[in-house]
């Protein structure tokens, strides 16, 4: 497996992906962050079609309220096997992303059967509220508010903390779930979570990158013209989001001492997203400090590329690499040749 070790390893990353450069050639200029409330309606609209095509009776579904600690309620979806007992069913938690301003619990809908029919595990997929409506630390808030709840609650809807508790999720919900992660490790959560899923994640800002990793921070400059996530994007991000530079609700960054304490954790990164060396660097650090990691990358292809380009052949195996790694991550033996066959009798095609 590549390290990724030098600045030159990791900006070959950002080399155009042959397949998708073809889409790119069609796609038209890409102009300035539309307001929230019309990402939205385009954004919810394509995760209700991919909520409804990965549907399957095989797969109970339930929707729960959980409680935040203002007295706001949040829905969660429940995702359980209708193939299997429900006992020794590990608790697998997901956190959309969409920038900290849009996205859904319905997201994650295809990972979360996936999870439930490989492996038995119950799949909450959670919500926090949004920005610019409510800016950090409120969706921090939320996640963790979650995630207390789930700790405490996971029993009545039949999950077995002690078989797992994995915590993850995609670009701003990856950057939540880290927070989270490392708000459980410093505040001693019981149960503990047992694993942590980073896919895209953004974790990072030019002011806190560690100084013995900053020559390996290069995406931001590097992909700052890149499609679908740019420069001008995270800017508009930030400034809905306004959070606090050097909290560790913002970052795991700011909390350097639990980085020892993680349990393993599974990072994905596309190799032309300004976010890229967000996860490299992370999974670098877990490594330096001795923790289990496992990192899949994605060369040549945007930010978001599996949600946006299903068709792709990276996102095909974004995909499955996904479904392997939280197997890895609730330590079932990696049968990669069945998680395959699962995803091709899934889309009906090979």
């Amino acid at each position: 497996m590549a390290l990724y070790d030098t600045p030159e390893d990791i900006a070959a990353l950002a080399t155009l992906d042959d397949e998708f450069a073809q889409i790119l050639a069609a796609m038209p200029p890409q102009g300035a962050l539309p307001e929230p409330k019309v990402m939205r309606q385009y954004s919810n609209a394509m995760e209700e079609q991919q909520y409804s095509a990965s549907a399957t009776t095989k797969v109970r579904e339930h929707t729960i309220k959980i409680t935040m600690r203002d007295g706001h309620e949040n829905e969660a979806i429940v995702y359980q096997s209708a193939l299997r007992s429900s006992s020794q069913s590990p608790l697998v938690v997901l956190c959309y992303g969409g920038g900290f301003i849009l996205g859904t619990n319905k997201q994650y809908a295809a990972t979360a059967r996936a999870a439930a029919l490989l492996y038995g595990a119950t799949v909450v997929n959670i919500s926090y509220r949004l920005a610019p409506e409510n800016p950090f630390p409120t969706p921090a808030n939320d996640v963790w508010d979650n995630i207390e709840w789930l700790a405490r609650n996971a029993h009545t809807f039949n999950a077995d903390l002690s078989a797992g508790f994995i915590l993850g999720g995609g670009s701003a919900g990856a950057n939540l779930a880290a927070v989270t992660m490392h708000k459980a490790i410093r505040t001693n959560l019981s149960p503990p979570l047992t694993g942590l899923y980073l896919a895209v994640p953004f974790l990072l800002m030019e002011d806190i990158v560690p100084d013995q990793y900053r020559s390996l921070w290069i995406a931001r400059e590097q992909n700052a013209k890149a499609p679908i996530l740019n420069e001008d994007a995270l800017n508009g991000i930030m400034a809905a989001y306004l959070p606090h530079a050097k909290s560790p609700d913002f970052s795991p960054f700011n909390d350097p001492e639990s980085f020892s304490k993680l349990p393993r954790t599974y990072v994905q990164v596309a190799g032309l997203d300004p976010l890229r060396d967000d996860g490299l660097v992370y999974e670098r650090v877990l490594k330096d400090h001795g923790i289990e990691t496992r990192l899949d990358v994605y060369p040549g292809v945007p930010h978001g590329f599996h949600g946006m380009f299903p068709r792709l052949k990276q996102s095909k195996r974004f995909d499955i690499e996904t479904a392997v790694g939280l197997g890895w991550l609730l330590r079932v033996k990696e049968d990669r040749e069945r998680v395959e066959a699962f995803f091709i009798d899934m889309r009906g095609d090979a």
